[in-house]
């Protein structure tokens, strides 16, 4: 009698069309939290309160310093394409992967910055527009760190780049991920600041 072994060799379109799906679920999933984040600051701002939406000596949210943390999310992403690009025609992904790496720290080390420096008037308890407004900006910053962490994960050696169909996978993956964020960002901003 004998045993025989099988020894597992896994599905590589399995696994893309897997994390795929997972990515895309959650990408769905965070857009429900979104919409009702949309939903609680337009109802909020609807009702308004007798007057506390919004009191007396709020600062306006800065522009530039919110236009160079997008522009760092944009760094993050066109680098992290650009690693993808490599990948996929047989290059290696480390040196642009780093690149991406330091964009996207440096966009949440600016996110966190932003948060803490919104002006005069930016505390949470001052009126619904601060509370709302300020929830919505940490929720980012630990999506944007999140997503950090996840790239940190694709970048350096382990399994999610054990192979170039793994870092591929990982790297269109993450993508679609930064490129939601991106969109996201600029989107809750431009409400919070002219709404």
């Amino acid at each position: 009698m004998s045993a025989s072994t099988a020894v597992f060799e896994p599905d590589e379109e399995l696994n893309r069309r897997t994390l795929m799906m997972g990515n895309r679920l959650f990408l769905g999933a965070n857009t429900m939290l979104m919409g009702a984040m949309i939903f609680a600051y337009l109802f909020l701002r609807g009702n308004n309160y007798g007057g506390n939406w919004r009191p007396d000596g709020i600062a306006d949210l800065p522009s530039v310093s919110m236009a160079v943390t997008l522009l760092l999310q944009l760094a993050c992403l066109v680098a992290v394409l650009g690693a993808l690009r490599a990948v996929q025609g047989g290059g290696d992904v480390r040196a642009l992967g780093a690149v991406a790496l330091v964009f996207g720290l440096a966009a949440g080390v600016a996110r966190v910055w932003y948060q803490y420096n919104l002006g005069s008037g930016w505390v949470i308890t001052n009126g619904t527009y601060t509370a709302v407004s300020e929830m919505w900006f940490g929720i980012l910053i630990v999506e944007l760190l999140l997503g950090w962490f996840w790239l940190l994960s694709i970048v350096v050696t382990g399994p999610r780049n054990s192979t170039k169909a793994a870092t591929s996978r990982h790297l269109r993956a993450f993508s679609e991920f930064w490129f939601y964020m991106l969109i996201a960002s600029t989107f809750v901003w431009l409400l919070v600041r002219l709404v």
